[in-house]
């Protein structure tokens, strides 16, 4: 990380996953964040009235921390149910049911869609609070899950694992000012967005030279190519041309 510089001054905190902040930085209970937290609905199986997108934490891209919409479940749900549970974009989802063996519950992604949808009763709707930048809430809440510190607000963790919210949003997080937020936030979607790219590049090189391998194989077991003598260099020349 030499190649970011740091703040001119910091400050300790006695808090682990944070222990120093930049001295201009607040530090506080994670339930200030946000507005509102309200559990989700499941509802019924699809009637063709009252049908909506129901979101699912299979639904969550651990990735991007976003939700995907590659598949998504189709419920019936009352109007009395969806009042005042309709997710907005940039809405916060907390898993609160699920994780498995090696995966904690817990995760936190953004709603970033437009269409009409609700969450699954597994799953907690997070609103950002005025002075908080759901997207910077995002990566924070990242942040934690990278370092367990969800895992003490577990009740259950085997099978099927359960999250107390109310403890867990009792955690302590850092609080830059609300632009500084953002600024935050779009640096590390930029970089995350670098990233995938790059990935992208790396993946079809890879994709490249087990084609090669595939097409050596095949050259070399069937006497199209004469391999007696020939002794493998350090260099990987020709391979990915």
């Amino acid at each position: 990380m030499k190649q970011y510089p740091a703040y001119p001054a910091y400050k300790t905190t006695g808090c682990d996953w944070f222990p120093e902040i930049p001295s201009h930085w607040g530090i506080d209970r994670a339930k200030w964040s946000i507005s509102s937290c309200q559990n989700g609905v499941w509802g019924a199986e699809p009637d063709g009235d009252d049908d909506l997108v129901c979101i699912r934490v299979a639904d969550f891209d651990r990735q991007s921390l976003r939700v995907s919409t590659e598949k998504l479940t189709m419920r019936s749900i009352a109007e009395k149910d969806r009042r005042n549970r309709l997710l907005n974009n940039s809405d916060l989802l907390l898993e609160k049911s699920g994780g498995g063996e090696h995966q904690l519950v817990g995760t936190v992604v953004e709603f970033n869609q437009s269409f009409p949808a609700v969450n699954s009763n597994f799953i907690a709707r997070m609103v950002a609070s005025d002075d908080s930048d759901p997207r910077f809430l995002v990566y924070l809440h990242s942040h934690l899950y990278a370092g367990r510190v969800n895992y003490r607000s577990i009740k259950q963790t085997t099978g099927i694992q359960n999250l107390d919210s109310q403890s867990y949003l009792n955690e302590s997080i850092a609080y830059p000012p609300l632009e500084e937020q953002k600024v935050i936030s779009k640096f590390l979607d930029d970089v995350s967005a670098r990233m995938d790219v790059q990935k992208e590049l790396i993946n079809a090189v890879i994709d490249r030279l087990m084609e090669y391998r595939s097409a050596l194989v095949t050259n070399a077991v069937t006497g199209k190519i004469d391999v007696r003598g020939f002794e493998i260099s350090q260099s990987s020349e020709g391979i990915a041309s």
